[in-house]
């Protein structure tokens, strides 16, 4: 049985990436279908801690884009907003749980992670 301890499935990485969103079944301007954008600051396989620059409410359902590298398409997802912290009057520091991801995404984001993992395991110490 668990407590209110915090649960994770997945270990975290400390990294800015380029996330562009948009709030799934919220009707759109015809002159504003590009995503919002927010900077990443931590990312696991399950999920992103983002900071966004509008408050979000716990449940909406977002389509997301993550940037990975430049010259490359970006990770498509839609992921739930189970979080969200106001650090100022422009941001937001903001939990998102990732739902569903193609598998194609999802095998490029795995690699990803994993790779950003090992290089932070074999970096040599400095000291």
């Amino acid at each position: 049985m668990t407590t209110g301890a915090e649960r994770r499935k997945y270990a975290r990485l400390d990294l800015a990436l380029g996330i562009g969103y948009r709030v799934i079944g919220k009707a759109r301007d015809t002159n504003d279908d590009d995503p919002i954008a927010a900077m990443s600051s931590d990312i696991s396989l399950g999920g992103l801690r983002l900071m966004t620059p509008a408050p979000l409410d716990n449940g909406t359902m977002l389509e997301i884009e993550i940037e990975l590298k430049e010259g490359e398409p970006p990770i498509r997802a839609e992921a739930e907003v189970m979080w969200q912290t106001k650090i100022s009057n422009i941001s937001y520091e903001t939990g998102v749980m990732i739902k569903e991801m193609p598998n194609s995404d999802k095998s490029r984001f795995m690699s990803f992670v994993f790779d950003q993992m090992a290089k932070m395991v074999t970096s040599p110490m400095n000291g």
